[in-house]
């Protein structure tokens, strides 16, 4: 009874059956455009990507044109096509296959991208690509027209030190971006700015017309201290005193305004005119028209330190000028031929105060935690 028992039970086993394997998922195949979109910013490549399979073919075509180039990465997972154009409609196909190698139903649609009323350019910049600046120069990026969407501008703009260096960008206006760090330079620092504006959307029908980049290195380590009360300019090489110089400074009526300007213009000769910067109109009394040498312009309003042959006898003893720093030819010469563009020039001693107002080189006169506020972003 117990051989039949056993005999029952092993022929009981034998009809027992796996479970079917779970089904395999479809391969699901996706762009990162919508089907059918407009006026499709071309700021991204394209990306088309496989989920629960990889990709076996990718095309994308733009009407009378040649397909695009394009990465597939190397889980084949992923595409990522070469820069879009403006103005253009993409046929977009692919094919995958699942995990099993079983085919998925394919992709297969179309998008336009914008054509732009306008587009934004870059004026100028500052450094300029290569320069060796002082610690003190920030950088700048001045458009073409206003942007009115800063945040999305400012998210495609990058700096990169050699050095770890904080800084923040800071909208002086609608037209210019500027960063600073916020501490004076490392010298040596290597500094390399990428603007990746082609195809972003500034705002109000305005796009990103190309993308730019440019580097700099940041120089010696140079400082000017001008005292309007002591009537000297100290210059500073490397943390140690290099010369004091006698100088004079702005009259009462037209005092050389206090804080840290940045040298940022040399002129061999440079005519000056007093109307120019908001002084005596021609007629008045103080009215001036010169032509002056070695002159090294440090604000937009009209202040240079510069060679000044009639005040000499003034210099080192009182202050006789419309504002600008006076030095005889001597030393004219020597601060020409030594200051870097992007030195600092720090005035103490004055009753007036540079500002934002006095030009577009006035970011250390924003304190640290006002001037980041200034950015787009958080």
């Amino acid at each position: 009874m117990v051989l039949l028992a056993l005999v029952a039970l092993l022929g009981g086993c034998a009809g027992v059956t796996s479970p079917p394997p779970p089904p395999v998922p479809p391969v699901a195949l996706a762009a990162s455009v919508a089907p059918g979109a407009v006026d499709v910013a071309p700021a991204e490549p394209l990306v088309v990507s496989a989920a629960g399979g990889r990709l076996t073919s990718v095309t994308v075509t733009p009407a009378g044109a040649p397909a695009l180039t394009g990465t597939l990465d190397p889980t084949g997972t992923r595409w990522t096509s070469a820069t879009l154009a403006y103005g253009t409609e993409y046929r977009v196909q692919a094919v995958g296959v699942d995990e099993r190698g079983g085919p998925g139903a394919p992709l297969d649609q179309t998008f336009r991208t914008v054509d732009p009323e306008q587009t934004l350019e870059i004026a100028s910049i500052r450094p300029t690509d290569g320069q060796t600046v002082g610690v003190a120069m920030p950088i700048s990026i001045t458009f073409d027209a206003p942007v009115t969407d800063r945040a999305a501008v400012e998210r495609r703009v990058s700096v990169a030190t050699s050095v770890p260096t904080e800084g923040s960008f800071r909208w002086m206006s609608d037209e210019q971006l500027n960063w600073r760090p916020k501490e004076y330079w490392r010298p040596g620092t290597q500094v390399t700015v990428e603007a990746r504006l082609f195809g972003v959307d500034g705002g109000e029908g305005l796009y990103g017309a190309e993308d730019r980049s440019f580097s700099f290195t940041v120089g010696r380590d140079q400082r000017a201290r001008g005292d309007v009360n002591a009537h000297t300019l100290v210059l500073y090489q490397d943390g140690q005193e290099l010369r004091s110089l006698p100088a004079s400074y702005g009259r009462d009526i037209y005092p050389t305004q206090y804080g840290v300007h940045v040298a940022f213009e040399k002129h061999e000769v440079k005519r000056m005119r007093s109307d120019t910067w908001g002084g005596p109109g021609e007629g008045q009394p103080g009215f001036y028209d010169q032509n002056l040498p070695l002159a090294v312009r440090i604000s937009n309003n009209g202040e240079f330190v510069h060679v000044n042959p009639d005040s000499v006898s003034a210099q080192g003893r009182r202050n006789v000028s419309h504002g600008c720093v006076n030095l005889s030819p001597a030393n004219g010469e020597f601060f020409y031929n030594w200051v870097q563009m992007g030195d600092p020039v720090e005035i103490v001693g004055s009753s007036r105060p540079l500002t934002t107002r006095d030009g577009d080189i006035a970011d250390w006169t924003i304190p640290w935690e006002e001037y980041r506020q200034g950015s787009a972003l958080p």
